[in-house]
């Protein structure tokens, strides 16, 4: 999955320039990555980041423990890691808890970092945390309760991946590591079979030369075809062929269910 960034500015410290805070808008807190973060700050001037959140665990129905990583090596590293902008009570959104979680540092341009260090952050909210969500500096996705401890869902199957593994979720899960446009995870591919265990598409990485809408964009590229088998954790290939039919598999996968692409013609 793709990186979050490591020196995201969170809140204005004087004399900085171009920096985006994280704050509450609407009913969401808001995290970007400045563009030219620190920039005209002078030397030793400490700013506040946006911190990693790597472990999250309940200490009692109102309490929490967070694990945080913050940059080390250095006397102008990561200190002071505390919650900010804590918000338990959205009327819209009573299933979730907000909060900023952030550090304070000196800009990397003035202190060098070369290491990670973990340390820990309590969080206290209003009401009983229940069965709520969490998330942390509005950088989904969201956290989920799993015993006295908390969950990182996924970026693509959300916190509750459907029971279904041919679900269009669980395919654009597949697709998004197939080295394609993240945004057209469903439009370069063609699903030609799946039984939840086994599945049978055809990716174009190509369609993503063409607009949203298609209309007479001829994309060109080459189809391949993809054979994957479903892990318990996802989607995985074990086969590509331009070939027709269930041309390749052979007698490594002898359990695999032809019916899913005798019939298919070449991609």
């Amino acid at each position: 999955m793709r990186g979050r960034g490591r020196w995201t500015v969170v809140l204005a410290a004087a004399g900085v320039v171009a920096v985006v805070a994280a704050v509450v808008v609407g009913t969401e807190l808001t995290r970007e990555t400045p563009q030219d973060a620190g920039r005209g700050t002078e030397a030793g001037t400490w700013s506040t980041f946006a911190a990693d959140v790597v472990g999250v665990r309940r200490t009692d129905e109102r309490s929490l423990s967070l694990v945080v990583e913050l940059p080390a090596g250095g006397a102008t590293c990561g200190r002071d890691a505390r919650v900010e902008h804590l918000q338990d009570d959205l009327p819209d959104r009573p299933d979730t808890v907000y909060a900023n979680v952030v550090y304070s540092a000196v800009p990397p341009e003035f202190g060098e970092c070369p290491e990670r260090r973990t340390t820990e952050v309590p969080m206290r909210v209003s009401a009983p945390l229940g069965d709520r969500m969490l998330l942390f500096n509005s950088s989904g996705p969201g956290w989920a309760p799993d015993g006295d401890h908390y969950r990182l869902c996924d970026d693509l199957l959300g916190c509750s991946p459907p029971e279904d593994h041919c679900d269009p979720v669980w395919i654009d899960q597949a697709v998004y590591h197939l080295d394609v446009p993240v945004k057209r995870l469903r439009s370069v591919r063609e699903m030609r079979g799946c039984d939840g265990t086994w599945l049978v598409l055809d990716v174009n990485p190509a369609v993503g030369n063409c607009p949203p809408g298609g209309g007479d964009c001829d994309p060109g590229g080459t189809v391949s075809r993809w054979f994957l088998r479903f892990s318990g954790e996802g989607w995985e290939t074990v086969l590509r062929t331009a070939e027709a039919g269930c041309a390749g598999l052979g007698r490594r996968f002898a359990d695999f269910p032809t019916a899913l692409c005798e019939d298919l013609p070449a991609p």
